[in-house]
């Protein structure tokens, strides 16, 4: 089992942080489209996010059977703390970034630019979570 567990958590992290990179991407092409379009394109691309909350939703649920044996030795790992704790961190930030597209998509584009200004520290805790997995785990 843990095996499948294994396998679910890289597909959640592979949908999950490719998501990111997928946006910071359409992001720079539509930075050099006309306003008017940049706004639709963008909403029109944001379909992009699901893929990504069905990464975390994954990383969530084989994260949490995957840490069976840790949670005994938590205070002892101070990496993994900190990684659980930017995991949080991040599932926050796509929760305000969801709720801002939702008020984008009925409308008030003004909320693409938090949006935008989110994304690279969206993009820079999901690495940081990685790195800090790789040094708790290797």
């Amino acid at each position: 089992m843990r095996d499948v567990m294994l396998i679910t958590h890289f597909i959640g992290l592979a949908m999950g942080l490719g998501t990111s990179f997928a946006m910071m991407f359409l992001g720079i092409a539509a930075s050099k489209m006309e306003p008017e379009e940049r706004g639709k394109f963008m909403i029109n691309a944001s379909f992009v996010t699901k893929m990504g909350h069905i990464g975390i939703t994954l990383l969530f649920l084989s994260g949490g059977y995957l840490m069976t044996p840790y949670w005994s030795q938590l205070s002892a790992l101070p990496t993994l703390v900190g990684k659980l704790t930017l995991f949080l961190v991040l599932g926050g930030m796509l929760g305000i970034m969801t709720s801002k597209l939702k008020k984008a998509k009925n409308g008030d584009m003004s909320q693409l630019l938090a949006i935008k200004k989110m994304g690279p520290f969206t993009l820079i805790i999901s690495i940081t979570i990685v790195i800090l997995a790789v040094y708790t785990f290797h």
